[in-house]
């Protein structure tokens, strides 16, 4: 993507700047600028820059001009450039014909301009060139559509680069799982080619891989050939577009024809630029949406159960809905300050489903709340929320490595009038799960059943279970203690209790006097009704916890 002769000239700093041969060609594209002042410094031109001379080439070697056009490399540029006054008193006539011939735009330089600020403008011209050819329809567009602003710019953006640069462009939102495209163009090739959306910034073929601006870490990737050869059969160039530390997008732009050249590189950071800088203003207003229902919550926490007219009053004037159903999750901190990480526990929020069909909260500096919208047609099931709430924690411990936290989950579907009951019963569980699982960092309300009800300080109850935890070191002590929670529940009956456990009626008569024999039941009265229950209760304990 460069830009046509006559629009670079159009600008005001170049209004004293003449033309005088090869006006036909005013339409060619410039994508660079070379100094040359040297005789033989046609031979390392590529193509489709404006050439810049002082004319002492010209001066020392008068012929070097129609040399240049005989050998087929001049009038591959896009414009020549010559100061008169300095070396050249006067254009010579066969260097005006040539370049009305091959139709080679010929520009007479004033004498005050300096190379450096011609080349400078250039480069301002092509950058708000682009820019306007960037920026998002305006709010009042009369085109009826259904994108948010978020699509439409990144939309116009892409189509833009495709547009303007000739090469097709991509962008994965990877908290949406969205992918944007600036034409079919894009999809075909990658099909063609036999890539996968990932593949972009995580190549799965052979490659290599070319740092082009390690500030951005914007890279070539190049497919090598089956041959081992490296045929560019294909190459793109990415950037990852990266908000508080963490990646939300991946911003690609394929090469499937030609490399980029010095403009295109130019167009595609300030491409970049713009989409990073919208994705800022993104999470700006998340953070900013994110405080004003935190402060909600924290109000609606306060409240007494009689206050619900103020709870439901607050959340009309913010604006929040009373009538959403959430499923709960209390993430509780053990080893920082989640106020003094905000900033990183909402980004990594921002980067997971989560953030589509939920809410993030902090409630104190060691805890957060996840409120995740339950689904219309039928309940969440554990399997689904823990996968969920699996994918915020590891994006957590991404960012924080050593990050311990126990989180308490309660699917049961509730609106924020219950949120003081739902936080309680996910602390709950919390609770009830250091002691049962300690182990597990995401315990479910549903998933513990009655022992979620029963109230029992921490304490006490580890002073219970710890008689019985040596019998859960091994497959054997285990088996022991399922076969008397069986036996218990079967007002201990031993022929019962075979049944179900599919063993003969004198293995579980010699497995009950083991653990009768054993010291650690020594004091349990078996004829007790209220003892029965409790050690039923406590091997249920142990079982969870397995």
């Amino acid at each position: 993507m460069g830009i046509a002769v006559q629009e670079l000239l159009a600008n005001d700093f170049f209004k004293d700047f003449e033309v005088i041969a090869g006006r036909k060609g005013m339409y060619k594209e410039i994508q660079g600028i070379t100094i040359l002042d040297a005789p033989d410094g046609l031979k390392w031109t590529r193509g489709k820059e404006m050439i810049m001379s002082s004319g002492y080439a010209v001066m020392n070697d008068p012929e070097c001009i129609s040399r240049a056009f005989s050998e087929g490399t001049i009038q591959k540029a896009s414009a020549l450039l010559l100061k008169q006054g300095r070396y050249l008193e006067r254009i010579p006539d066969d260097l005006v014909m040539l370049c009305n011939e091959y139709e080679l735009p010929l520009i007479v330089a004033p004498f005050w301009a300096p190379w450096m600020e011609i080349n400078s403008q250039a480069n301002v011209a092509v950058m708000n060139r682009t820019i306007r050819k960037f920026q998002a329809p305006d709010a009042g567009d009369s085109q009826v559509t259904n994108q948010s602003y978020k699509e439409k710019k990144i939309n116009r953006i892409l189509q833009a680069v495709e547009s303007e640069m000739k090469f097709p462009a991509f962008l994965y939102d990877i908290a949406e799982e969205k992918s944007y495209y600036s034409s079919p163009n894009f999809r075909r090739m990658t099909e063609y080619y036999g890539l996968k959306d990932s593949d972009y910034w995580d190549p799965s073929m052979p490659h290599t891989q070319h740092t082009l601006c390690d500030y951005i870490n914007m890279s070539r990737y190049r497919i090598i050939g089956g041959d081992g050869h490296e045929g560019p059969r294909i190459s793109w160039v990415v950037m990852p577009i990266r908000v508080h530390g963490l990646t939300q997008a991946y911003f690609t732009v394929m090469e499937a024809h030609s490399l980029l050249d010095y403009y295109d590189e130019f167009s595609i950071r300030i491409a970049y630029l713009m989409l990073q800088s919208l994705y800022e203003q993104i999470s700006g207003a998340k953070d900013a949406g994110y405080m004003g229902f935190e402060n909600f919550i924290h109000f609606a926490m306060s409240c007494e159960a009689d206050e619900a007219g103020k709870v439901i009053s607050q959340a009309g004037v913010q604006g929040i809905s009373m009538s959403t159903v959430y499923d709960h999750v209390v993430i509780q901190i053990r080893n920082f300050s989640a106020r003094e990480r905000r900033t990183e526990l909402l980004g990594a929020f921002s980067t997971t489903r989560c953030s589509r069909i939920g809410k993030l909260t902090i409630l104190s500096d060691r805890e957060l709340l996840l409120l995740i919208e339950s689904p219309e047609k039928k309940e969440r099931s554990a399997a689904e929320m823990r996968d969920l709430v699996a994918e915020y924690l590891d994006s957590i411990k991404r960012i924080i490595p050593d990050a311990e936290v126990k989180c308490g989950v309660c699917r049961e579907g509730s609106t924020l009038r219950e949120i003081r009951r739902c936080v309680e019963k996910c602390r709950r569980v919390i609770d009830m799960g250091s002691v049962i699982c300690p182990q597990e960092e995401i315990c479910d309300y549903e998933a513990l059943g009655p022992l979620a009800w029963i109230d029992i300080p921490e304490d006490e109850l580890n002073g219970l279970l710890a008689r019985f935890r040596p019998f859960t070191r091994d497959e054997r002590g285990r088996e022991l203690l399922h076969t008397l929670k069986v036996y218990l529940v079967n007002n201990m009956n031993y022929s019962v209790t075979a049944d179900i456990l599919f063993v003969h009626i004198n293995t579980i008569r010699k497995r009950i006097d083991k653990i009768m024999d054993n010291e650690a039941f020594a004091d349990v009265d078996w004829n007790s009704t209220v003892e029965r229950v409790k050690m039923i209760l406590l091997l249920q304990f142990l079982e969870a916890g397995e």
